[in-house]
């Protein structure tokens, strides 16, 4: 069993450092930073407004819903990584430099992608079961964080469970 853990983590920073070579090139870099820069949480906040031009009701509905969703979210994901403390990968492997600086100090979850699959999935459970096609953009939301060499991919998948956990329960216990 001990194995297991030592495993995740070799495979961990050589996807970190694979996506850090990728981020040397100029195209690859300005992907990740366009990606990642698209969930800063200003979506988030303009989405209500882009809504009520199709439906005010429903604008306030996904606003009460998905504000709702977003502070539980973001209370479970303070609390996991001020619990957890992992360091980010530029602490923990020599030579390592991120492309960008973190908001705070540990990585796992990743914040960027909990919000992002959050989002995503407040938007297919409130508006059109369509805006799951949104996973898309949150799977590359996560991506990016780990090519911009701010989180590993466990903080990655941890950050997608957690926004997606939260959404679907948020949804189902208020619409």
């Amino acid at each position: 069993m001990r194995s297991l853990p030592i495993t995740l983590k070799t495979v961990d920073v050589s996807l970190v450092l694979r996506m850090a070579e990728r981020a040397a090139r100029p195209a690859s870099r300005r992907n990740y930073l366009l990606l990642s820069r698209s969930a800063d949480g200003w979506l988030y906040l303009a989405s209500p407004l882009l809504v009520a031009i199709v439906s005010l009701q429903a604008a306030l509905q996904f606003l009460t819903v998905c504000g709702a969703a977003f502070v539980i979210e973001r209370s479970l994901y303070w609390t996991i990584k001020n619990t957890t403390r992992r360091n980010r990968p530029p602490e923990s492997i020599p030579g390592l430099r991120s492309i960008v600086i973190a908001n705070d100090r540990f990585s796992l979850p990743s914040g960027h992608t909990s919000g992002a699959f959050l989002f995503v999935t407040m938007l297919a459970q409130c508006l059109h079961p369509l805006w799951a096609l949104g996973y898309l953009w949150a799977g590359g939301v996560g991506t990016s964080r780990v090519g911009l060499g701010v989180h590993y991919p466990t903080d990655v998948f941890a950050g997608a469970l957690l926004g997606t956990g939260v959404g679907l329960t948020v949804a189902g216990s208020l619409l």
